[in-house]
């Protein structure tokens, strides 16, 4: 089972509590959590890809920190609502529109933080190091550091033959070749 399905059998067996209550529970406080969300997150069946709402869920019927439940997800911490700085009200509507795509991308990447494992690592664990806040940088309380891009021996595009050079070099030659005085009497 993953951590995260081990941190809430746990929760859920200290409480004392079956997926079916779960879901009575989270349902009749406003959560969306089904029986079946409630069993395959806690048996380790889930989905690599953990879907906030239903963390929040299973982090409110089992009394865990959202947090908590959220970085054993690989998901960063949920920290509140976003409000952009006052001079936001300045932006065109097509200015609007490209900040929240741009958001909305920010969100998905994270999201999908940690998908990987130890034998295909996603760039944000391979050092298996969680989402961290930099409390030190000025630029606002919301904004995470970033890991440092691996070496360029270590990517695919560095180890891939370069389609484009190759093409390049052949019409080169090619040109070169019909450019030669007297190759078309003979």
């Amino acid at each position: 089972m993953s951590e995260l399905s081990d941190r809430l059998a746990a929760a859920k067996n200290k409480l004392g509590i079956s997926t079916r209550k779960m879901s009575e529970l989270a349902q009749a406080n406003g959560y969306r959590l089904s029986n079946y969300s409630a069993t395959v997150y806690t048996n380790g069946s889930h989905p690599a890809t953990a879907d906030p709402a239903t963390l929040e869920a299973l982090a409110f019927v089992l009394r865990l920190p959202s947090n908590e439940v959220r970085r054993l997800a690989g998901i960063a911490p949920d920290l509140g609502e976003f409000e952009p700085d006052e001079s936001a009200n300045l932006l065109t509507r097509s200015q609007r529109s490209a900040v929240n795509e741009i958001i909305r991308q920010l969100a998905v990447a994270n999201t999908k933080a940690g998908e990987g494992n130890a034998d295909s690592p996603t760039p944000v664990n391979s050092d298996n190091k969680p989402l961290v806040v930099d409390e030190n940088d000025s630029a606002s309380d919301n904004v995470y550091s970033l890991v440092p891009p691996p070496p360029a021996s270590d990517t695919a595009a560095y180890r891939a033959p370069n389609r484009g050079k190759k093409q390049k070099d052949k019409q080169d030659e090619d040109a070169e070749e019909s450019q030669d005085p007297g190759d078309d009497e003979e």
